[in-house]
């Protein structure tokens, strides 16, 4: 690679609005002094020719959204651009330090995180679940919901695997983030959203003017031909805060994608693929599975668990694995009710614009994989050193 040569170094010192995590918009202040040679290593860390991502999960210790950290992480070609956390599966404090933590791990102290949205987008969300339980049945799984908020990413009820992490979180807010990241690569950003959209939906709400600047949002979230997981309605993500679900898939992006749990019911991870990832020399990933899901296997081998989120990043690492895709114009109900959070299709044959509902977008929904394929990619990128 030829090295470039730098005339004179250059110091720019950048006016940009600030948005507050509540969405206002604030005076101009400084931004960072940039100078020439700190953009060259900025455009080093990110070459064109990777594909880039943010992935927005609500991470957990070695849980779906972790594994699809990793798969992203290894990858050769793609760019993750970095980790926003929102609060679902735990709270944002917990998934900070479990993505910081995780990342340390596996030698990706390089990719930011960024915490973001700690509460659903709807004020009073978890005290109105206790009217939800008793009116329409209590839910199985309530998520972060289940626990008391910790007061940071680093005083929480116990330390994550490994330890509390060295590295810190962005001092940022995840939708300046995400605003920050899609300006800056416009048309090149695919974001994963595996959690709640509460960041998304601050993004686009704030910052209308990246919609068309994002190349793809694709989704784990509803349960469209199906009952949900959580209630008779709701699948989890979108059950957790449907008002930004409903938010960010009325969003005309470019194009919008969903891995629903219609097919996450479909793949089953075992004791076979355990095995596949584990063996052989060890690794930081492979250590990890086997402190955190060798007992469970351990103790009952014919356990088995579905994978959710890490389809999201197969559909987007290699779109030949889908076998079955089908397009419809998609809405989340966001009423209060025995349908809160319940994902809507409305198919193309009779509700084609203009006579799909006022305000739904059209997205793509993943109905089947090719599972042999799937497999090869979920173990072969897991066992990567």
């Amino acid at each position: 690679m030829r090295k470039r040569t730098l005339g004179p170094l250059l110091v720019l010192v950048l006016l940009v609005p600030t948005v507050s995590a509540s969405g206002q918009t604030l005076s101009p202040t400084p931004g960072p002094v940039i100078t020439a040679r700190a953009a060259e290593q900025a455009d080093e860390r990110h070459p064109a020719d990777r594909r880039k991502v943010i992935l927005d999960a609500d991470m957990g210790e070695l849980n779906d959204d972790a594994v699809t950290m990793f798969m992203l992480a290894k990858h050769p070609s793609v760019d993750l651009l970095g980790v926003t956390v929102v609060s679902g599966n735990t709270w944002v404090e917990e998934g900070t330090a479990d993505a910081l933590r995780q990342l340390e791990l596996i030698g990706r102290r390089d990719v930011p995180v960024v915490a973001g949205a700690g509460e659903p987008l709807m004020p009073g969300r978890k005290v109105r679940l206790a009217a939800e339980n008793a009116l329409y049945g209590k839910a199985p799984w309530a998520g972060a919901f289940d626990s008391p908020r910790p007061p940071a990413y680093d005083r929480l009820p116990r330390p994550p695997y490994g330890g509390y992490p060295s590295t810190h979180p962005s001092t940022s807010a995840a939708a300046d983030f995400i605003v920050n990241q899609v300006k800056r690569y416009p048309r090149q950003v695919t974001f994963l959203e595996v959690g709640p959209a509460t960041n998304l939906a601050l993004a686009v709400r704030t910052h209308p003017e990246i919609v068309p600047l994002v190349k793809e949002v694709i989704y784990m979230g509803g349960a469209f031909d199906k009952p949900g997981n959580i209630t008779p309605a709701a699948e989890f993500n979108w059950w957790f805060d449907p008002e930004s679900a409903r938010i960010a898939l009325r969003t005309p992006f470019p194009k919008q994608t969903i891995v629903p749990d219609d097919v996450c019911v479909k793949v089953r991870y075992t004791k076979a693929q355990y095995d596949a990832i584990t063996a052989g020399a060890p690794t930081p990933v492979k250590t990890m599975f086997k402190d955190l899901q060798g007992p469970m296997f351990a103790a009952d081998p014919r356990r088995s668990t579905f994978l959710w989120d890490a389809l999201t990043a197969a559909v987007f690492l290699d779109p030949q694995v889908v076998k079955t895709s089908q397009s419809r114009y998609v809405d989340v109900d966001a009423s209060f009710g025995p349908d809160y959070g319940r994902a809507l299709g409305y198919g193309l044959d009779e509700f084609s614009a203009p006579a799909n509902p006022v305000g739904t977008q059209r997205a793509t929904l993943i109905l089947d994989l090719d599972m042999r394929r799937f497999w090869d990619l979920y173990i072969g990128l897991l066992r990567r050193p």
